[in-house]
């Protein structure tokens, strides 16, 4: 081959090359204005009815405005919250009117205005069993747009559309964020966050699975920056904020701030993490020393505790009334815990629902879409531990990483059967042969994290290979 050759050859790639830098170097600010414009545009087409029990988190909102941070017994009901032991709060008027001439007859969650029987001229007490289990923290954005609405004195059409964009805006704030944060695949992560599956709702809803799915996106962003970066302790001090706020969020996401701690600990001195060559996106990494500050390992360790003392506390304030009392009473709930943990009998049929509801990928309603997607985030979840396995395997990736992948690929597949564990407590009805009420929703705040352990594995698989081919 001539030199003219050659030196075509290295233009080109160097071309490449520098095209991709730009492109990792821009995509927190792609992720940003693509959420910003796709998120836009289901936002301002889709109705309020199209989100998964939309009345129940406004009328859990307005309540906390009204004061009613926790729920209290109420005696109204809506069709989902049929019966006694329903739990809410004080709601103004015009949000009760809004949802009556918004809903269409298709959210279940929406008041019954017949069954009123406490109200004043400011609003009437309505119940929401099944967010009152959210903390305020879940609805930051959105108290602040019911906030700000009430405060200009909008109406609750243009006060929904405010939080609305408030929710998309953050949401979008966090996602690039996390882009920006990651040391390796920039790309491959811009990509997934703007997949329009994971844009289509929680980009905006006002829905506590909004602030939830995109603190998750940040929280596995900022893990694997502390796997490859060396941190200080502001670094290390965000990660824990971000660790208790979704903690805060919804509870079933808490084991996720659990990681903090093994990422600290592979990244701190004697790690195997530093010995990467590349930046995942075909990019040289800026790799850092091995040794890291032993500092972050307690600050991650202050956040963790935080955190999971936050969701004692929580738990134990909102523990005394269940989601839907009309499928499931809280003696009947009671009753179950206490069957599962002292008959053997009860807890084999309890695992072996949710068996099932795995196996067929069982979803609520047995709608056929859902349940071909709970199918296929399961199939994923199964290609992340077997690419995962074979890197381990293969001695792929140092020991300390290692931990660190299967941790997370534990902690995932984890809060997914826990979700299958409270259904089947408190939404499934007696008798049913499997697990009532599962969404693929509950999967996609971890759709991040699961694609970065993929990407991850089969990077080093892939180095690996080289190595034993020279």
């Amino acid at each position: 081959m001539s030199r003219t050759d050659g030196s075509k050859r290295t233009g080109a790639g160097g071309d490449g090359r520098a095209w991709l830098t730009t492109l990792r170097a821009l995509m927190p600010i792609v992720v940003a204005i693509g959420t910003l414009l796709v998120g836009g545009l289901f936002m301002t087409h889709m109705p309020p009815w199209r989100i998964p029990d939309i009345w129940s988190h406004v009328y859990r909102v307005d309540g906390i405005l009204n004061g009613d941070v926790l729920a209290r017994p109420v005696t109204s009901m809506s069709y989902l919250h049929h019966r006694d032991g329903n739990v809410g709060g004080h709601v103004d008027w015009e949000w009760i009117e809004f949802s009556l001439h918004r809903d269409e007859g298709h959210d279940p969650t929406i008041i019954l205005p017949d069954t009123i029987t406490v109200s004043d001229a400011s609003g009437a007490d309505v119940p929401y069993n099944n967010t009152a289990t959210n903390s305020p923290a879940a609805y930051l954005p959105q108290l602040a747009g019911f906030a700000l609405g009430r405060a200009l004195g909008l109406t609750a059409g243009a006060t929904y559309l405010l939080a609305e964009t408030i929710m998309l805006v953050v949401y979008a704030g966090c996602a690039a964020a996390a882009v920006a944060l990651l040391p390796r695949w920039r790309v491959l992560v811009g990509l997934v966050m703007l997949c329009p599956v994971l844009l289509y709702r929680y980009s905006f809803a006002i829905s506590a699975d909004s602030l939830t799915q995109a603190l998750a996106f940040l929280l596995s962003c900022m893990l694997l920056r502390m796997l490859h970066r060396r941190m200080g302790v502001p670094g290390y001090a965000a990660t824990a904020v971000v660790c208790v706020l979704l903690a805060m969020c919804k509870f079933i996401y808490a084991p996720l701030a659990l990681l903090a701690l093994p990422a600290a600990w592979a990244a701190s001195r004697g790690g195997g993490t530093f010995r990467h060559d590349a930046g995942g996106d075909g990019i040289p990494s800026q790799a850092s020393s091995r040794s890291t500050p032993r500092s972050g390992l307690p600050v991650a360790a202050i956040g963790v505790v935080v955190s999971m003392a936050w969701l004692a506390v929580w738990m134990k304030l909102t523990g005394w009334f269940v989601t839907t009392p009309m499928m499931v009473p809280y003696t009947e709930m009671e009753q179950r815990k206490h069957a599962m943990l002292t008959d053997p009998q009860a807890l084999l049929a309890t695992l072996k629902a949710i068996g099932l509801s795995v196996v067929t990928g069982r979803a609520n309603l047995g709608r056929p879409v859902d349940t071909w997607l709970i199918r296929c985030c399961w199939t994923a979840m199964l290609v992340m531990v077997v690419i995962l396995a074979v890197a381990t395997a293969r001695r792929a990736m140092g020991m300390r990483e290692t931990v660190f992948w299967w941790c997370a690929s534990a902690v995932m597949v984890g809060i997914v059967l826990l979700t299958y564990l409270a259904l089947w407590l408190q939404y499934t009805q007696a008798g049913s042969a499997m697990v009532e009420g599962m969404q693929h929703r509950y999967f996609l705040p971890l759709t991040v994290l699961g694609a970065l352990c993929v990407a991850e594995s089969a990077s080093h698989l892939e180095r690996r290979s080289r190595s034993v081919a020279v």
